[in-house]
């Protein structure tokens, strides 16, 4: 009979404060090396499995994939530090954050220059687009800005 040596999964999730289908799932994704089971089959977890999940979280502070955390931890399984892939997986991150930036920046500017449009078109006339104008649509100055296109 082979004894417990160990943790069960969920005394491993509170220890990492990690439900126990987020452990499963690092596990098929292969984030995690397969556990040793009782005779029972119950999951048994090492001190190392505490040390990979801490490790994962962290990882994902630096806004990694699960993928690319488990791109490291293959990198370092084959002896070699991972920590210069690392830099180019940040780099990757800040261009294209600030790429998204530069773009929410410019769709806020869009968004602003339609908003004054919407607010002096209502000041000019407030009763053109009462519901008497709306002929069939929804909201006319959605609708206008269409046509203003075509």
């Amino acid at each position: 009979m082979k004894v417990k040596e160990g943790l069960l999964i969920g005394e491993l999730g509170q220890q990492v404060n990690l439900p126990t289908q987020t452990i499963r799932y690092y596990e098929r994704l292969g984030l995690l090396d397969p556990p040793e089971r009782t005779q029972s089959r119950y999951r048994v977890y090492s001190e190392q499995t505490i040390e990979r999940l801490r490790f994962i979280q962290k990882a994902k502070l630096f806004g990694l994939s699960l993928d690319e955390i488990k791109q490291l931890i293959e990198i370092r399984n084959r002896g070699v530090s991972p920590c210069a892939n690392l830099k180019a997986m940040v780099k990757e991150h800040l261009d294209e954050l600030d790429n998204h930036i530069q773009e929410m920046l410019a769709f806020r500017q869009e968004l602003a220059s339609r908003y004054e449009q919407i607010n002096a078109l209502l000041l000019a006339s407030p009763a053109a687009h009462s519901e008497a104008s709306f002929n069939g649509r929804i909201c006319g100055l959605i609708e206008r800005e269409k046509e203003d296109k075509t």
